[in-house]
């Protein structure tokens, strides 16, 4: 009866814990692997949209400038019409009128220069060039930066995807000691305290398999949220994740890799450069401007045409009319001259030079040479702090690698021997040789050193995918690209509830990242098979 009880509510929490941790997929779409999430960040993170409107507003500052360094080439079409009654205008001074209606339509092709003699325009030009660099080199480090959060973010799921497998294995573990020490309190050799002991150990397991699931969600909105998708997003978190070798390399070429490749170091440098360019063009601005202009088009007025061809045809009329009256034939209309329709064009050159020399302007150059060295200043200060900041990372993250590499060794024994210790501890206690406490001692050591495990493959991972990133070598996706994993992925591993039936719990292969499985799996072989009343706890039956 006991042991029924057990099963109706480790049945019904196994439902209800399922129905708290479901969450809707994204209908018709494929999971997205940490390749496609870093893509998917790439085109829709704010922080790339705000640096790419900084890339095309620095483009747009260059491009505007090199129509200022650069002869200019430009067409024009213009039709004027104007139209007046009894207006004089201009010409009432001289007692005259203006045509009542006026139009002329002119079509030109020119060309402008500005000839700086001390190559100001072209010097802003370098300066504007190399500001634009520095945004696109910005531009590539924030993608790097992405990249680096996603990775971490991802496998952020696949840690608390291993943690709630690891939590299911030592809720299993608790059930079955809560079954042995019920069947050691029917035989008589355990008092009735270790099965409440058990049982409170079996709830507290529960309890933190339910926060670990939560986690799990949490993780995976986490991820949603940061590359900007759906939080029904499916993740292909992979369920065996490669461990990437580290760079067989000096530490000491790794910094110059790095000092070499870097965006952020391009970028200050970059900047740099364009500080002293700016400083170099104020100087500059002194020397004398030659503006070059010239122009070919042609321009016609068609009123002024019209008005040429009335007085035209009254002089032709009048004409007629001396020859009618002195007896003589008329002259043909076709002798009537006719005024040409459009021009022979025209063109013009113009060449202006100025030579302006501030006498008092209340120490306005003065406060811009200030500004300008400050600048200069500022810059180089910059730069020497990016090339150690870009040092520091490679160290930093060369170090942290190093580290969870060795501790990765360390914490594959401690959960080796931490698993020997529970099942050996769960032995000892089925044969009256130790109490409860120390099985749950043993219990709790070991579920510790797997847990180690776990955070210390996912530490290494994201310390090499770091190094990647800080040598600037590496692409946003190219840093990750051996990372795929192995075996199959799973899209959501907290969607699974909690089985409820005992003997069905330790026939499940748990995932790679839950270390050292299998000692689990012998730890139930070994308690199956040494005395009867355990073999039948274990299958279910009474």
């Amino acid at each position: 009866m006991r042991f029924e009880r057990l099963l109706r509510g480790g049945l019904a929490f196994g439902v209800g814990l399922g129905l708290l941790v479901a969450a809707p997929a994204l209908a018709g779409a494929a999971p997205l692997t940490l390749q496609g999430a870093i893509t998917y960040a790439l085109a829709n993170a704010p922080s790339i949209k705000a640096q790419q409107a900084a890339l095309a507003a620095a483009r747009q500052t260059l491009a505007q400038q090199r129509s200022q360094a650069y002869p200019t080439v430009s067409g024009m079409l213009q039709s004027f019409l104007a139209k007046s009654s009894n207006y004089g205008g201009g010409y009432a001074v001289i007692g005259a009128t203006q045509q009542s209606i006026v139009s002329q339509n002119t079509a030109q092709v020119g060309t402008q220069y500005t000839l700086t003699t001390g190559g100001a325009s072209l010097i802003q030009l370098a300066a504007d060039a190399a500001q634009a660099k520095a945004a696109q080199a910005t531009l590539k480090r924030t993608r790097d930066q992405i990249a680096t959060q996603v990775t971490a973010a991802f496998f952020s799921i696949a840690n608390h995807q291993a943690l709630v497998a690891l939590n299911r294995s030592d809720l299993h573990y608790e059930r079955v000691l809560v079954l042995n020490a019920q069947a050691k309190e029917r035989a008589g050799v355990a008092a009735g305290v270790d099965v409440l002991r058990a049982r409170v150990a079996e709830r507290k397991s529960q309890s933190t398999l339910v926060g670990s699931i939560a986690s799990v969600r949490n993780a995976h909105d986490e991820l949603a949220q940061l590359i900007g998708a759906p939080f029904s997003t499916v993740f292909a978190v992979p369920t065996r994740i490669a461990q990437p070798p580290l760079p067989k390399v000096p530490l000491a070429n790794l910094v110059q890799m790095a000092l070499a490749n870097r965006p952020d170091v391009a970028s200050a440098r970059d900047a740099l450069l364009a500080a002293n360019l700016n400083r170099k063009a104020f100087g500059r601005n002194l020397f004398p401007s030659v503006q070059l202009s010239a122009g070919i088009g042609n321009q016609f007025s068609p009123t002024q045409a019209v008005f040429q061809q009335q007085f035209i045809d009254q002089q032709f009329a009048a004409n007629n009319a001396a020859l009618i009256a002195a007896g003589q034939p008329p002259l043909p209309l076709s002798a009537k001259p006719i005024v040409p329709r459009g021009s022979p064009g025209f063109w013009q050159i113009q060449a202006v030079s100025t030579f302006q020399l501030p006498l008092v302007d209340w120490g306005a150059r003065k406060g811009q040479a200030v500004a300008f060295n400050a600048q200069i200043v500022s810059a180089h200060a910059t730069y020497r702090s990016v090339r150690g900041q870009a040092e520091l990372d490679v160290r930093r993250s060369y170090r942290a690698a190093t580290t969870a590499l060795a501790q990765l060794g360390f914490a594959r024994e401690e959960s080796r021997l931490g698993g020997e210790a529970a099942r050996i501890a769960q032995l000892q206690y089925q044969n009256g040789l130790i109490a409860l406490s120390d099985v749950l001692l043993a219990q709790q050591t070991s579920h510790q050193a797997h847990v180690d495990l776990i955070n210390a493959r996912t530490a290494y991972v994201n310390a090499v995918v770091q190094l990647r990133v800080a040598l600037g070598t590496y692409g946003p996706r190219s840093a990750v690209a051996d990372l795929t994993g192995r075996g199959k992925t799973s899209a959501a591993i907290s969607n699974q509830p909690v089985p409820p039936k005992t003997s069905s719990l330790f026939g499940h292969n748990a995932t790679a990242l839950l270390p050292h499985h299998s000692s689990f799996r012998r730890n139930i072989r070994a308690r199956s098979g040494h005395r009867g009343f355990s073999r039948n706890l274990l299958e279910g039956t009474p």
